[in-house]
């Protein structure tokens, strides 16, 4: 998963800096240095690995069936 992440990295940081919302510098730091694309991947999978949790919560407290 962590390949496709960093693909998604890679095309948002460039899609940021074609439109002009960052500069070079922050675009070769998110892409070029391994620490910061590595604390962006880990925030990613933090995310995606919270949706079952969030969602068994919010079931619970709907009254859905868990």
């Amino acid at each position: 998963m962590t390949v496709w992440i960093r693909i998604a990295l890679y095309m948002v940081a460039g899609w940021l800096y074609g439109s002009g919302y960052i500069g070079e510098e922050v675009k070769s730091m998110i892409t070029d240095d391994p620490a910061v694309a590595g604390a962006i991947e880990a925030g990613i999978a933090l995310l995606i690995a919270a949706i079952p949790t969030t969602w068994w919560r919010w079931a619970r407290k709907m009254g859905l069936p868990t």
